[in-house]
């Protein structure tokens, strides 16, 4: 745990201290956040839309490999490159690969279900951004206790739940509270970045993720499942 935090400390360090690129004002800085989240929103939602057949007709296995091999190389290379182009790209790449296993997991569901999802997540993200700029000071001091509530929760899910078959359905609100945090924690973090298009994009990509964790946990609690 020590190991995985003084990692995380380092990573921060190096993005505030990181100028290379183009700087940009503050109001272009968000705005370049919040249209790279919404393209990777976008991308989703059309491969779930258009794309259903197509990606379902996949093996899942091979779902799987391309999910975890896409997500985690192209998230390495959106914060590892200093080029806005290049991070920019594995952000797609990274909204490509979680789109695959988006569709078969949104399939399950009915469409008002998704419907009610989407839209509940969407407020829920605006809220949390709100109440970063309003609290950033509460907000700054939550990384510690959210990534020990994550995973303890993961370690839960895999005991009570995989190993054992316990129903474990209050651990999605728990979840889904933590990746609230993550938003608000993850937006926080982002505006003590130095302004550049490039730690724009990067950021996007840390509070992309959050929104899909937390869209997936309210479609489990509310979702109904298809017949």
């Amino acid at each position: 745990m020590a190991d995985m935090n003084n990692m995380n400390r380092e990573y921060r360090l190096e993005r505030m201290n990181n100028y290379a690129g183009t700087a940009v004002n503050e109001r272009t800085y968000n705005l370049t956040i919040g249209l790279t989240l919404l393209w990777g929103v976008l991308i989703n939602v059309v491969m779930a839309t258009f794309f259903t057949y197509q990606i379902l007709s996949l093996n899942y296995v091979l779902v799987i490999v391309l999910y975890f091999a896409g997500t985690l190389g192209c998230s390495y290379l959106v914060h590892k490159s200093d080029s806005p182009a290049v991070s920019f790209a594995g952000f797609t790449g990274m909204a490509l690969s979680m789109g695959l296993l988006l569709t078969f997991y949104v399939t399950a569901f009915s469409g008002n279900s998704v419907a009610y999802a989407f839209i509940a997540t969407g407020l829920v993200t605006v809220i949390m951004i709100i109440l970063s700029m309003l609290y950033p000071a509460f907000f700054q001091n939550l990384g510690r206790t959210l990534i020990i509530s994550l995973l303890g929760c993961i370690l839960v899910e895999f005991v009570g739940s995989i190993l054992f078959r316990i129903p474990l359905g209050f651990i999605d609100y728990i979840v889904a509270l933590i990746f609230c945090g993550y938003i608000g924690l993850d937006w926080n973090r982002a505006q003590a970045y130095p302004k550049t298009l490039d730690n724009a994009i990067d950021s996007a990509a840390d509070i992309y993720l959050d929104v899909v964790n937390l869209f997936v946990r309210i479609l489990s609690i509310t979702g109904k499942r298809r017949k």
